[in-house]
């Protein structure tokens, strides 16, 4: 009898197991694996917006070390592998925390009716789709984030065609703003432009226009007729990016805990000790090689000393470089200046500008204390007054900087390069002129209280600056040498933003005069090594041969620039 009744309990048992699987168990939802129709539209927007400013901090490190906007140690082929963090990071930032999270996004917006985040979240899509391509080539698009319906390992799409999807995402985001409906369209949280509850979304439709002619300036050298076709277009439009006004930058906070402040002010500031360098060129290309001091140089590099030591035995132990014969790497681009490079150190101003050489890879001294770091634009540091004094947390603007991600400045350039190059319907010089003045004026307008400094730029140093550059450019007597005066004042104005740096340098070749590196050019990385994060987790991404692999809008000559 007890063992029946043991047969009965265990066959209760069971109907009763069997009834919860295909009852009750599949009424329930696993919280940690939220349906799509949980997704709160504003906190993901919020979140993709948010992600953008951090893809933009790892590509701007690579594309400005590349191009000596950021110092880089070591050769290309040794710091940009394949593990390199900013690159995987970039990677990895785009695919799981913008592209996946605006798929997510968009099916739930659109039932809502909700065109401005529709229109912001393809907007940032398409910027995250050319930056992609821009550095590694061709990428997973069409295929990508498409594990729901069974492709675990997605292909390749060539860089060419997720060019053009994102100019149809951008085509898109513009249809999105004009379905907006001011009584019923629901507001967002704009965390770049404060367009909340725009009816028209001006910024954010200069934006993605201007990243339109971006994409036409990239193509011009495959398509220049389809470019200047394009790019005419919108400058009869007007509606690109004209003002400081309609600057699309991200902007830090001074909050601590939580953490706000920029990147590079917690890195070096909160920090107390410098962990970067500056470039020895760039302080150059600011300090000396037009004979006089550009107005930005004390916005965008603090020195923490004033002078260099002259005791031979400190200077072995501090910059070990400096008894070290001139690298002949150097000559055939000196050969075409007035000053020579700088080499080691900016010894023959004596006055603190304490950095380090491109690709320098010698052991790192005990400097911490005497390195040259970043002002107050546009990490939000200090402004440099002659001060020579330690950095600390709290100074400055205390944090406060920008991304500039595309400012006012950088369109008037590349509206210069198209109508040298392009033919296209602005005056080339007029568009240097209004590039150079637009840069001068956000970087010395950036320092809130100038009247308790004493080596403010003045509107006649800026006026100076301004002649001097424009002379040069009227003496130029080729488009190659005009452009060179364009690219150059272009990659000054673009301090802070490797991205359109590293574009301008394989488009054109500007700056020409780019300090080469200490140990031979090595392989300039016409576009980066795909991360092992993406190569050793799918079948359908195989290594490139190495960085000289071109992306496809670039057909310059493989060795023309380094």
């Amino acid at each position: 009898m007890k063992i029946k009744n043991n047969k009965l309990f265990w066959l209760l048992g069971l109907i009763l197991v069997f009834s919860c699987e295909t009852t009750e168990l599949d009424l329930l939802v696993d919280p940690n694996v939220p349906t799509p129709e949980a997704l709160d539209t504003d906190t993901n927007l919020n979140f993709i917006q948010f992600q953008l400013a951090k893809f933009f901090e790892d590509a701007t490190e690579s594309g400005g070390e590349a191009v000596r906007l950021e110092y880089m140690f070591n050769t290309y082929e040794i710091n940009f592998i394949n593990n390199n963090a900013s690159n995987s990071g970039m990677w990895t930032t785009a695919y799981t925390n913008i592209l996946n999270e605006v798929e997510a996004l968009i099916p739930i917006a659109t039932a809502e009716g909700r065109f401005r985040h529709l229109g912001v979240a393809r907007i940032i899509r398409a910027y995250t789709m050319m930056t992609l391509v821009d550095y590694f080539g061709d990428i997973p698009y069409s295929e990508a984030l498409q594990g729901n319906n069974g492709v675990i390992f997605p292909g390749l799409d060539s860089g060419s065609d997720v060019y053009d999807a994102a100019l149809t995402e951008l085509d898109l985001a513009l249809a999105d703003f004009a379905n907006i409906d001011a009584a019923l369209t629901p507001e967002f949280n704009d965390l770049y432009y404060g367009e909340n509850s725009s009816t028209t979304m001006d910024n954010w439709t200069k934006f993605a226009n201007t990243l339109k002619f971006k994409y036409y300036l990239n193509k011009r050298l495959i398509d220049p007729t389809g470019s200047a076709a394009g790019i005419n277009a919108l400058l009869a439009s007007g509606d690109i990016i004209t003002s400081s006004s309609e600057d699309f930058k991200w902007s830090s906070g001074t909050s601590i805990n939580p953490q706000s402040t920029h990147p590079y002010y917690v890195e070096e500031y909160l920090a107390a000790n410098p962990g970067e360098y500056i470039p020895n060129y760039l302080m150059w290309a600011l300090a000396e090689e037009k004979g006089f001091e550009d107005p930005r140089l004390r916005y965008y590099v603090y020195r923490q000393v004033n002078s260099f030591p002259t005791d031979p035995a400190i200077l072995d132990n501090e910059i070990s470089c400096w008894n070290d014969p001139r690298p002949t790497t150097y000559d055939p681009i000196d050969a075409m200046q007035a000053v020579p490079l700088p080499f080691c150190s900016l010894f023959g101003r004596g006055d603190g500008y304490w950095g380090r050489d491109h690709a320098n890879r010698e052991g790192i001294p005990p400097d911490t204390g005497k390195r040259s770091t970043f002002g107050v634009y546009p990490v939000g540091g200090r402004f440099d007054d002659n001060d020579a004094d330690s950095i600390d947390a709290g100074d400055g603007l205390q944090g406060a900087g920008i991304w500039p991600i595309m400012m006012d400045s950088f369109v008037y350039f590349m509206r210069a390069e198209a109508a040298i190059y392009l033919g296209t319907s602005d005056d080339a010089a007029a568009m240097l002129e209004q590039g150079v003045r637009a840069s001068l004026n956000t970087v010395t307008s950036f320092l809130p209280n100038p009247g308790d400094f004493s080596n403010t730029a003045s509107a006649t140093d800026i006026d100076d600056y301004v002649a001097d550059v424009m002379a040069s450019y009227m003496a130029a007597a080729t488009d190659a040498e005009r452009m060179d005066i364009i690219g150059k004042e272009y990659w000054i104005a673009m301090y802070g933003n490797g991205v359109e740096g590293y574009n301008l340098y394989r488009r054109t070749g500007a700056p020409g005069n780019l300090q080469p590196t200490l140990l031979g050019t090595g392989s300039f990385p016409r576009s980066f090594l795909y991360p092992n994060v993406a190569v050793d987790r799918n079948i359908n991404i195989s290594q490139k041969p190495g960085l000289a692999v071109q992306v496809f809008w670039d057909n310059n000559p493989a060795d023309f620039i380094q």
